[in-house]
């Protein structure tokens, strides 16, 4: 009786000194997976075909850490970006890598939304609902361009004013150099007429399955006498009521459009008033910094996003280098 009690005694404690550990084990699997993201902002070249080269990857790779401002909170957040980047100069609470995750918890756009960004997908549904800019068409050669004042022709898939080409009148030697370069790449151009813009906007929304659509007010867009992106300014742009009207009526219908053709998830629409008139001259189904600008705004309360010098008071996101890379918020 004495070797039996002396046998439970022992059982007893042995469950008693395995228990602690497996319960550690239990709360150490409880703890979140970090947040993935394939901030793949080199995606409009790999659509077209090819890939940045690698100056232009490096700079789009530091900006790439912007996405990391989508995740939740209190996450961990991991971003994989298609170039290095210096990692001293990132000032937001995240780790980089280079090129694709196992997974993504986010992409910054889905790998299978070529067609939806296609930017003659845009330009047509413009003029259909008669905010398109007057005169966009596609083209193939650059003899098609017969526009007496200043034109632009844009590559199918590009952003942040790469793959272009501004002239004014009958395309001269360069031009018509460039543009047989830019088709040989693409296949294919549209062509606008460059007009003078008062206000330069966006608006972010998100396209369900069904083509429902939950859009964001409308934000400004900051360019430059180009055209080029420099920022998103939150504050509402002063839109009159029939371009609001317009406007919301065109988010809706792209939306609906590209859940017809598969896709859904996150839109950014831009737009411009150009002679008191509308235009809606682009659909990037994917994510925006206008989306970026919006995150920051619930985390940090700031309005503007900017790439240029830093104002005083700014908080700087990535911090300015030799290669004029830099973003803050205000």
């Amino acid at each position: 009786m004495t070797g039996a009690r002396t046998a439970t005694r022992w059982t007893t404690r042995r469950r008693v000194e395995t228990f602690q550990p497996l319960r550690d084990r239990k709360l150490l699997k409880l703890k979140p997976s970090p947040f993935l993201i394939h901030a793949n902002l080199d995606a409009e070249a790999r659509w077209a075909g090819g890939a940045l080269p690698q100056s232009v990857a490096v700079r789009v790779s530091h900006y790439a850490a912007l996405v990391s401002a989508l995740a939740p909170d209190d996450a961990e957040v991991l971003v994989w970006a298609p170039a290095a980047v210096d990692a001293a100069r990132i000032l937001l609470p995240v780790t980089m890598h280079v090129g694709a995750p196992p997974r993504a918890d986010l992409a910054w756009a889905s790998a299978g939304a070529k067609a939806a960004n296609d930017r003659r997908f845009a330009v047509a549904l413009a003029a259909e609902l008669g905010v398109g800019i007057v005169g966009a068409r596609t083209i193939m050669s650059a003899d098609e361009i017969e526009i007496a004042g200043r034109w632009v022709t844009k590559a199918p898939w590009t952003s942040a004013g790469r793959d272009r080409c501004h002239g004014e009148g009958p395309p001269n030697a360069e031009h018509q150099a460039r543009i047989r370069r830019l088709i040989a790449k693409f296949g294919a151009l549209v062509l606008e007429p460059w007009l003078e813009r008062t206000l330069d906007l966006g608006v972010c929304a998100m396209v369900g399955p069904d083509g429902t659509v939950t859009a964001e007010a409308p934000h400004g867009l900051v360019t430059d006498a180009r055209g080029t992106f420099l920022g998103i300014d939150l504050a509402p742009p002063s839109l009159d009521e029939r371009a609001r009207a317009q406007l919301d009526a065109f988010v809706a219908a792209a939306g609906h459009r590209l859940a017809a053709t598969g896709y859904t998830g996150p839109i950014a629409i831009d737009a411009f008033v150009a002679g008191g008139r509308l235009c809606v001259c682009e659909i990037n189904a994917r994510y925006s910094f206008g989306w970026i600008a919006r995150a920051l705004h619930r985390r940090f309360g700031t309005t503007r996003l900017g790439f240029t010098t830093p104002p005083s008071g700014a908080r700087l996101l990535v911090a300015p280098g030799e290669d004029g890379v830099v973003a803050w918020a205000q």
